[in-house]
Order: C-alpha cells, then sequence, then structure tokens
C-alpha cells in the first residue's frame, strides 16, 4: 500500500472549496490535541474556522516503530482521503496476534496476575520512553486548552458546563505545574490499559495494546 503524505500547505485551498464564495483562508497557527492536529484558518472577512487532521495514530505508529516499541501494531499505509475503494480514510497496522485479557477477581492467580501486571508496566515505561519529546511549556498548553473550552462554552457547544468553571481552573492553574517541571518532556502514555485492551498469548506473554 503506497505512503501518502499530509501538505500542510495546501489547507487553504482545500478549504476554500468549502465556501461559496471561494474565498481563500490564511492558515494561522494549529494546535495538537488529543485526537487530532487542529489548524486555524482565518478568511478575509474575519471569520475562522477549525481544521482538524487525524495524523496522530499514523505519526505514533511509525515514531514507536523507529524508537523500537516492540509492543506496537507496524504501519503499513493508509489513505487520508475519500478517494479510495471504501470511500472513507483509513490506516493498515499489522495484526498484533493473541488473544483480549480476562481478568475476573479470581484469575488469573498470582503469579500469572503479577506476572502481566508486571509486563504491562514495561510496556508503558517503554513507551514513554520512546515517545518523550520537548514540546514547550505545559502552562501554555494547558492554558490553551482552558481557552479552547471556554470558547466552546461561550458557542453553546458544552451545555452542561460555565464560564465560570473554567475561569476557576484558570485561578488555580498556575499552581498545578510542579516547579522546575513546566519545560519536562511531553510523552505518549496508553490511555486505556483495561483488560480487553491488552493482548496476551496462550503462556499470558503480553503481544501488544
Amino acid at each position: 500500500m503506497q505512503q501518502q503524505s499530509f501538505y500542510e500547505n495546501t489547507i487553504p485551498i482545500a478549504i476554500s472549496q468549502l465556501r461559496n464564495d471561494r474565498q481563500t483562508p490564511t492558515l494561522c497557527r494549529y494546535f495538537d490535541g488529543g485526537q487530532c492536529r487542529v489548524f486555524r484558518v482565518t478568511f478575509p472577512d474575519g471569520e475562522s474556522w477549525d481544521v482538524r487532521v487525524a495524523l496522530f495514530v499514523r505519526h505514533a505508529s511509525r515514531k514507536l516503530e523507529l524508537e523500537g516499541f516492540s509492543w506496537a501494531a507496524r504501519l503499513q499505509g493508509c489513505s487520508l482521503t475519500f478517494d479510495n475503494a471504501i470511500r472513507y480514510p483509513f490506516i493498515a497496522l499489522t495484526w498484533i496476534p493473541g488473544r483480549q485479557l480476562s481478568w475476573p477477581d479470581d484469575f488469573p492467580t498470582r503469579p500469572l496476575r503479577d506476572k502481566i501486571l508486571e509486563q504491562v508496566a514495561t510496556m508503558h515505561v517503554s513507551l514513554i520512553e520512546c515517545s518523550k519529546e520537548a514540546r514547550g511549556s505545559s502552562l501554555k498548553h494547558f492554558t490553551r486548552i482552558i481557552q479552547n473550552k471556554t470558547r466552546r462554552v461561550r458557542e453553546g457547544l458544552l451545555p452542561e458546563l460555565t464560564e465560570q468553571d473554567f475561569s476557576d481552573q484558570m485561578n488555580i492553574l498556575p499552581n498545578v505545574p510542579l516547579p522546575g517541571l513546566d519545560e519536562a518532556p511531553f510523552a505518549v502514555t496508553h490511555g486505556d490499559i483495561s483488560p480487553q485492551n491488552i493482548l496476551t498469548d496462550a503462556q499470558y506473554n503480553v503481544t501488544g495494546s
């Protein structure tokens, strides 16, 4: 399967096709969210849109492969557009053999339980070590998240929350980062280490997650 490239500089051209007046916006900046890279574009009439591109699975898979992280599926290829046989963007990864871990209260018993937990801990530490990189101030990162949430409240997209909720968060934010760690490296972490997301072989060796 052919690898596809992402051409960031063509975002304004692509977005201009979505407006009746065909105005071409200016690409201002981007944020890295939990699932997507979010680009801000601003049109000549002052209106701004955000453009979300799901790049992280592809980029993260390639980075982990290059860093030698053995538990990750390997990126085989992708199609970033709807112009393909299934008419939808997709990513193809190697299949990780194994079965979903079953973790009721009484099984597996020790020492198998300890064996699995040790492997999961080793996997997570390795993931952090392989993926950590400098990305600037964590205080600025969380400030941006709070500001984005506040904007969504004003637009009525988070009806269960108020601006005051995020104002309170902003007030206590300076006390959150540990002293000396504001510029600490960012790292990828596993967002859901639950049994159904852990694969093991018949001997309870963790094969992937």
